[in-house]
């Protein structure tokens, strides 16, 4: 493997593709403040997915939208090697409404999405410009492009429907999602719910006694705090949003809140879940019986209806990200972190990551996520930024380690073996 990676990092070709991309260095951040300023929410990707289309064609390639709007293309191989799928997620996790100001503070530049992953589609870019300028050919093929639905509620619906569709014909997938030099070879699992608590409202004082769902979704999240989860394999859990209520004077008729919980191992996300399941019910229970002594005096105003009222709890499953496991030692990562260490890289390895290299592994492709270029901070933040100061570095891994598994016609053949199908 290691003569097989020197040869190939010592090509001509691929030593001109690497001074391409240190070349192209500045252009690519140009396309990435170009592409960041366009909103793109998940499940509310397409107006960015339509511009990065438009850029994968002005490079002179073929570029095809699938019906979710993932963008891809596809550099055919010379024949006999494995197909890769690299990609970057086109979607972050900032509301439409967010503003998309871009500034500058030294060499970081400041602004939502900026990195997460709007780096990851600039590079995207910039690896097509280097394989077209340097004349690489592969000898299996590539796809290339970028995905909808990584973050938020997206629940991973771009690589479902990608690989709904093409699971069959690919024999390795690369996210460009991360940083450093990780390498991460595993996916975190995750559940997530909207819990909607009811009631039939009322007023805070005309109403007292009555059954609230506000504080039945206060006691909920107050028992999910109190959860205490495992730390191997690592399991979270965390209640990230609340809504509802209709002014300071009411007793609210409805309000949500939106849960996430996350694991390294099925068996403890799946036991974390059924204690959140007890939670909502405890607090469903425990808030329809506070208010029984209130309720049996007619002075508090209350209708037949309304003593006989009760909090109900709506579970709404939002997302359902698959644990993808497989071993530090299997082709994929082997391959890679040698082409990183040729590369004069030291290859950092996380055996898990909740990212779209889930839905590849789960299904038993060999996935991987690998970094971005550049360096960044305060990800998913509104204070999100992104140093640029040698950021070709990050492509010119990922150029490396893509014609490692598939090969290059002439040099080096592909080390990622064809999957049996």
């Amino acid at each position: 493997m290691k003569d097989s990676i020197k040869a190939l990092y010592d090509s001509p070709a691929m030593q001109k593709a690497f001074a391409f991309l240190k070349e192209d260095d500045a252009h690519t951040l140009e396309q990435q403040l170009e592409l960041v300023v366009i909103p793109a929410f998940s499940l509310y990707e397409e107006q960015r997915a339509l511009h990065f289309q438009q850029l994968i064609e002005a490079e002179g390639f073929e570029a095809h939208m699938d019906e979710v709007c993932n963008v891809y293309t596809t550099i055919p191989g010379t024949g006999g090697g494995p197909t890769v799928y690299i990609s970057a997620h086109l979607d972050t996790v900032f509301p439409p409404e967010t503003p998309l100001d871009i500034k500058y503070d030294g060499p970081k530049i400041n602004v939502p999405g900026i990195v997460d992953d709007t780096r990851g589609l600039a590079d995207i870019l910039t690896l097509l410009r280097a394989i077209r300028e340097a004349g690489l050919k592969p000898v299996g093929d590539i796809i290339i492009g970028g995905n909808v639905g990584e973050e938020g509620l997206g629940n991973l619906y771009g690589m479902r429907n990608f690989f709904k569709h093409n699971a069959d014909k690919v024999d390795g997938f690369m996210s460009v999602d991360g940083a450093g030099t990780n390498i991460y070879y595993g996916g975190t699992g995750s559940y997530r719910y909207k819990v909607t608590f009811k009631g039939p409202g009322g007023h805070s004082n005309g109403a007292y006694g009555l059954v609230n769902p506000i504080h039945a979704l206060g006691r909920a999240i107050a028992y999910i705090s109190e959860l205490r989860a495992p730390k191997f394999p690592k399991t979270t859990h965390c209640v990230g949003v609340i809504e509802g209520g209709t002014s300071v004077n009411s007793i609210a008729y409805e309000c949500s809140l939106l849960m996430d919980m996350r694991s390294n191992g099925k068996a403890a996300l799946d036991a974390v879940d059924a204690e959140f399941m007890a939670c909502i019910q405890k607090a469903v229970d425990d808030e329809n019986a506070r208010w029984v002594e209130e309720r049996k005096y007619p002075e508090m105003g209350l209708s037949t209806f309304d003593v006989d009222a009760r909090i109900t709890a709506d579970l709404d499953k939002r997302g359902d990200r698959p644990v993808g496991e497989q071993p530090v030692d299997c082709d994929i990562v082997q391959i890679i972190a040698a082409a990183y260490t040729q590369n004069g890289d030291k290859p950092s390895y996380r055996d898990y990551g909740s990212t779209d290299a889930n839905i590849a592994i789960s299904l038993g492709i060999p996935g991987v996520a690998l970094a971005r270029g550049g360096k960044s901070g305060n990800s998913h933040s509104i204070l999100e930024w992104f140093d640029p100061t040698d950021a070709y570095k990050g492509p010119q891994r990922q150029l490396v380690a893509l014609f490692a598994l598939v090969g290059l016609d002439g040099v080096s053949a592909p080390l990622l073996p064809v999957r049996d199908k």
